[in-house]
């Protein structure tokens, strides 16, 4: 006997991929790297450098080395790819790549620093670490060369007297119980209804930085940030003849008359850093970030309601706290090495996480999102020519964070979401560099890239 499962409208609290773990944000990765070509290039390896404008964002302690004011400008297009489950029987599932992008080459940080009595340094800033836009189609798919079509995913599970009494079992030993109990209804058929979802979030920061030469040899810094948010998550669900059942939507955002109205959300975070040079040739820095929250409410409608909306529940979009620590070597003049350990508090993603269906509520907190850490390495070799040049290589590995279900396998809702979050993988990046450096001027460009995201930098300073 075949049953539809409807796509689920689960509520939940911090994630950044998600605050809520509906199907438009299952799948997500983001990336939030150091600003700066110079720093992409080096596989985002800046923490112990830290040398120029950038590090207003990256490690506020490193200010203290510039002894001229600077601005600088950097303008990037990226693209990533969300996964969603589109196909198999479960476990034995297919995900599938959509692609989202940041729309157009946009201004993504700029920052004017200025020195004072060479012991202080003060710096402003903006910064664009966020700007997502996508979303995808789960549904039938039928090839156009030969007609078949690839049904959406499915699984089966054992019962008795309609009850289910176990985990998922495969298509052939579904048959197989059917045939030895001579009852159809000993093994039930559960398949996911199709949906479409679409993504736009954008996150800016406006900080305050300053840095203060402790000791020749020591620096400390901190930032205040101010960080504004653009949420809307939106999911489409359908009937197996694709007729619109339920849409829902997690945003910032409040509901008038039925209409879901955007707002812009705020909050202040501070960041810390420091760096000490023990040696001229051997700097070691450090730095913590507190990550933001948002309150992004969920709201839902169907046809019952004529597609009105309500706010469902209250939820916080909890970007992670990061702490890192970097270490530059420059073992000759035009050579330096950087290698960065970022740990990123991938947990706050599932802190307080509740839900709408009463299955996955009496069981507590069944998703995790592991804590990881981040190893950044890169150099910066500069060529002795009239104009500087510099070239730039790094390399970086992104542990898998996304949210997993991690809860038991034994009711349809709780496969239906170990099948919408599944468990991620790692990713490797690889960046290159370059560079022109004048005595007033410098230009940069990068391009890093991995299995599921991309991203192509351009950067200017000017000092005075």
């Amino acid at each position: 006997m075949r049953k539809l499962l409807l796509a689920i409208a689960l509520l939940a609290v911090p994630a950044f991929a998600q605050n809520v773990d509906i199907e438009a944000l299952s799948g997500l990765q983001f990336n939030f790297g150091n600003p700066g070509a110079r720093s992409l290039g080096m596989g985002g390896a800046f923490l112990g450098l830290a040398d120029d404008a950038s590090a207003a964002e990256a490690n506020p302690a490193g200010l203290t080395i510039l002894r001229k004011p600077e601005v600088s400008i950097e303008a990037r297009n990226y693209l990533e790819q969300q996964l969603f489950t589109t196909s198999g029987t479960f476990p034995a599932v297919e995900r599938t790549p959509f692609t989202h992008h940041s729309n157009r080459v946009v201004l993504t940080f700029a920052s004017a620093v200025y020195p004072i009595k060479n012991k202080f340094t003060l710096g402003v800033y903006y910064h664009e670490p966020l700007n997502n836009e996508g979303g995808g189609v789960v549904a039938p798919f039928e090839d156009p060369v030969t007609g078949a079509v690839t049904p959406l995913p499915n699984f089966f599970l054992p019962a008795e007297n309609n009850q289910i009494i176990g985990s998922p079992i495969t298509r052939q030993q579904c048959l197989d119980r059917r045939r030895e109990t001579n009852n159809p209804f000993s093994c039930l058929e559960f398949r996911v209804d199709p949906f479409v979802s679409a993504l736009s979030v954008r996150q800016r920061t406006y900080g305050l930085a300053g840095a203060w030469q402790v000791h020749p040899k020591l620096s400390v810094g901190a930032t205040v940030r101010h960080q504004r948010f653009l949420e809307s998550a939106l999911t489409v669900r359908y009937s197996q003849q694709f007729v619109p059942r339920q849409i829902v939507v997690q945003a910032t955002a409040s509901v008038e008359n039925g209409q879901v109205e955007s707002v812009e959300e705020t909050d202040t975070t501070f960041t810390a850093g420091f760096k000490w040079s023990p040696f001229e040739k051997l700097s070691i820095g450090g730095v913590y970030k507190q990550g933001p929250q948002f309150e992004a409410p969920l709201f839902y409608a169907d046809t019952a309601s004529a597609f009105q909306f309500g706010q469902v529940a209250n939820t916080n979009f909890h970007v992670p706290d990061v702490a890192g620590l970097g270490v530059s070597f420059r073992p000759i003049p035009v050579l330096t090495i950087n290698v960065d350990a970022v740990h990123v508090k991938y947990s706050n993603l599932v802190d307080d996480f509740v839900s709408a269906v009463a299955e996955v509520r009496a069981i507590g907190n069944p998703f995790k999102a592991n804590d990881v850490v981040e190893l950044h390495a890169g150099a910066e070799y500069f060529f002795a020519t009239k104009i500087p040049f510099a070239l730039r290589a790094g390399y970086w590995r992104d542990p898998k964070h996304s949210i997993e279900w991690d809860g038991p396998l034994n009711h349809p809702n709780f496969i239906a979401e170990a099948m919408l979050y599944p468990e991620g993988e790692d990713q490797d990046h690889f960046s290159v560099g370059a560079g022109l450096a004048w005595p007033r001027f410098q230009i940069d460009a990068a391009y890093d890239t991995s299995k599921h995201y991309k991203v192509g930098s351009i950067s200017l300073v000017t000092r005075f």
